[in-house]
């Protein structure tokens, strides 16, 4: 099974910088849960990876897959399929609220997205664990090497 981390191009350079993929803090409610390192193994995008922005009327939305490519850009990382838990094994390894897990399984599939395809590690994701960097452009995963990222 291949497994990524999606993320923007305005953040795959300080990733590749750093040499790893940290923990995602952002939902974190409460003191005992650990933070985990995200990937999916969704071949094209996982959606709760978009970001969300305010709309001309001031409300939050999240970008579509097309949006973002075209606006912040998409990159993702390969990762090695080692030492990471299914979603439904992560969320009571890393103590999450099960009342907050199930709104972040409601929330996701809202967004298309799937949460049998979410995995996670409770450690970052350190630079020997990945396989291969890609952005997408004109509609295909493209090597990272291969092409400059957007500029912004």
């Amino acid at each position: 099974m291949n497994l990524y981390h999606y993320t923007t191009e305005l953040k795959i350079n300080e990733i590749i910088n750093s040499g790893v993929i940290n923990l995602s803090h952002a939902n974190v409610y409460l003191k005992r849960e650990k933070a985990c390192a995200w990937v999916s193994s969704n071949p094209v995008w996982e959606n709760t990876a978009s970001k969300q922005v305010l709309d001309e009327n001031g409300n939050i939305v999240s970008l579509t897959f097309e949006e973002q490519a075209k606006s912040l850009g998409c990159a993702r990382i390969k990762v090695k399929p080692n030492s990471f838990y299914t979603w439904a094994k992560l969320k009571h390894l890393a103590k999450m609220d099960l009342f907050i897990a199930k709104r972040m399984e409601i929330v996701g599939i809202e967004l298309g997205a799937k949460p049998e395809e979410w995995f996670g590690s409770l450690y970052p994701i350190r630079k020997e664990n990945w396989e291969k960097i890609e952005v997408f452009r004109d509609g295909e995963w493209v090597e990272y090497s291969d092409v400059k990222l957007l500029v912004h």
